[in-house]
């Protein structure tokens, strides 16, 4: 089933699929275990402002971030790349890292440990297209959005280039003719750890060997699948 985390207002665009759902999230889990900022949820600006006012006022260092996230808002999801980033913060995959979690905040991570029967998936962004992105706004209101969206449009790339990585890695799975997610139906897709590289996420430590391809995450399950190779294909080889 294709979804979408919708929350209530005005400004709010998430990362997209082609489709959406009205769904309630129910409240994050935002903690300080030892070291590591725990946070559990919806990536939404009031859990991700606490998350950012408990480690400032933490009194040890926090190395990690340990998170679990079906994704969230495009703006506070690049707000939390940026604290991540900024403080050179390790990144655990507890369960599920997808959408917007995936686009920045793991794309930051100074490492990324994807746990044992985790899943991860991207499934579009700021970049993708104006004909995706009017499936998933109410009819009638493009052009309040249209607006906003060129901002986050803006604020994305600008992001993707402070962190040295490529912008479309929250779009290939929906422009590339070899989609896994197109054949698959599945609501978003992964890359191979070589993909990564290339694409500037590095020092990804898989536990398990594999990522699972479907996980449940409040009562239903979300699914993501590998896409081939981009890079070999990318360069025509």
């Amino acid at each position: 089933m294709k979804r979408q985390y919708i929350l209530v207002g005005l400004s709010v665009i998430l990362s997209g699929c082609a489709s959406q759902q009205l769904m309630v999230p129910t409240a994050s889990k935002v903690i300080i275990v030892g070291d590591t900022l725990v946070y559990d949820g919806v990536i939404s600006g009031g859990d991700v402002l606490k998350a950012i006012r408990l480690v400032k006022s933490s009194d040890k260092k926090i190395k990690k971030l340990r998170i679990t996230s079906p994704g969230g808002e495009i703006d506070t999801g690049i707000e939390f790349g940026y604290f991540v980033k900024e403080n050179n913060l390790d990144v655990e995959v507890s369960r599920l890292c997808f959408s917007a979690c995936a686009n920045y905040v793991l794309t930051a991570a100074n490492s990324i440990t994807i746990k044992k029967d985790a899943l991860i998936g991207w499934h579009g962004g700021a970049l993708q297209s104006d004909e995706l992105w009017k499936q998933t706004i109410p009819n009638g209101y493009w052009n309040q959005y249209e607006g906003y969206l060129n901002h986050l449009r803006v604020k994305e790339k600008a992001y993707f280039n402070y962190i040295n990585v490529d912008p479309y890695i929250t779009v290939y799975g929906q422009i590339r003719d070899r989609s896994c997610q197109k054949n698959k139906l599945t609501e978003g897709w992964y890359y191979s750890l070589n993909d990564l590289k290339q694409m500037g996420v590095k020092n990804v430590d898989l536990q398990g060997g594999k990522l699972m391809n479907s996980v449940e995450y409040e009562n239903s399950d979300i699914t993501s699948c590998l896409m081939p190779d981009v890079y070999i294909n990318k360069n025509g080889s």
